[in-house]
């Protein structure tokens, strides 16, 4: 067991003591990850990535090994496509690439369609036709424009801006009858919903959930808001609060369910596995002091 591993068996009793629910049933599976982000099941295996050492990491069950070096990407997303590859956001980059199912790079998307560039693409979410959804963030910063976009890439390989105007664009995620797409626009500290139609069209911007209805979280980060988003086929929804280390579950309908505790403050995002059984979590400790260390965390659900 190596240091840091030991430490945390010894603090999470601590940490996790007094709080009702179910987070005592959190169980580490990596306790010495590098800004982890983008948690995605795939053929029977946990991928997710590490921003800041720009790569992508799989998990079998066993043992965490890289499966992918991405230089100079600073990934944080993983969304299957249709032909079998993975769309892969790269933060830092500003672009995407597209990697094979065995890890190597296939090729870099630098621009839209129309040649505009992104800026800081963030999450992305399958839109079950062989295409992709995935946001533009735009600047993380409470005085900037709301720039944030969302990018619809299609099975033929067109790629174009869907929707703008989010004060900057996060989470994605579909609905569980697939009519809708959930966003979060995380310094509005909002999830959005927009009605999806053809051709990965959305319109009908409505809000979904304020996280104003939430109450007060045990952090106070001023930039804290709704990250990464997991639909369940039964509808739950899990949100992760990034800056207020927590999950919040809500129900189809966007009320609030219920809160779990998460010992990293910087919660990124959440997945679930093919059986719905198990939810998969990706928290970096910091954003602000290198290397970014952080964890990854399995629950079993439903939360009790």
């Amino acid at each position: 067991m190596n240091q840091r591993l030991a430490t945390w068996a010894l603090l999470l009793p601590l940490l996790l003591a007094g709080r009702a629910g179910a987070a005592d049933q959190l169980e580490l599976i990596n306790a010495e990850s590098f800004y982890p982000e983008g948690p995605l099941w795939f053929h029977g295996r946990l991928l997710y990535t590490e921003m800041v050492r720009h790569r992508l990491m799989v998990w079998d069950g066993k043992a965490n090994k890289e499966f992918a070096r991405l230089p100079a990407c600073g990934p944080t997303s993983i969304a299957p496509l249709g032909d079998g590859s993975l769309m892969v956001t790269c933060h830092l980059a500003h672009e995407l690439r597209r990697v094979s199912a065995a890890g190597q790079t296939l090729a870099t998307i630098d621009r839209d369609s129309q040649g505009r560039r992104f800026v800081y693409p963030n999450d992305s979410i399958s839109d079950g036709q062989g295409g992709a959804w995935f946001s533009s963030s735009g600047e993380f910063d409470l005085g900037a424009p709301p720039t944030g976009t969302i990018y619809h890439l299609s099975a033929k390989g067109e790629l174009r801006p869907i929707v703008d105007t989010i004060r900057y664009a996060n989470g994605v995620a579909r609905t569980a009858d697939g009519k809708r797409l959930l966003v979060s626009e995380h310094l509005n500290r909002k999830v959005l919903s927009f009605r999806i139609g053809a051709q990965g069209a959305l319109d009908d911007r409505r809000v979904f959930f304020d996280l104003a209805e939430a109450p007060p979280s045990r952090e106070s980060d001023p930039l804290a808001g709704p990250d990464g988003i997991e639909v369940a086929r039964d509808g739950t929804i899990y949100l992760a609060e990034y800056g207020a280390g927590r999950i919040l579950v809500l129900s189809a309908e966007g009320r609030l369910l219920q809160t779990l505790p998460v010992p990293d403050k910087y919660v990124t995002n959440v997945a679930l596995d093919d059986r719905q059984r198990t939810l998969y979590i990706t928290s970096p400790a910091s954003n602000t002091v290198p290397p970014f260390r952080g964890s990854v965390w399995r629950i079993a659900v439903p939360l009790e």
